[in-house]
């Protein structure tokens, strides 16, 4: 739902004029063999991680 709120906040402003929070920043490592692991912050242990993504149509 947060989703689904930011965008359509974003398509007329700024989110935050509406009560909706800010994104959070991730930081993206990728591995020799291409793994994906997604965290919060420098230093801190991901939070999601693949170890054979694939890439998908939408």
């Amino acid at each position: 739902m947060r989703a689904r709120e930011w965008a359509i906040a974003s398509a007329f402003g700024d989110p935050s004029d509406y009560d909706v929070p800010n994104l959070p920043a991730w930081r993206v490592e990728r591995g020799a063999d291409g793994e994906i692991a997604f965290a919060s912050a420098e230093g801190d242990e991901p939070f999601i991680a693949a170890a054979g993504p694939v890439r998908v149509r939408r």
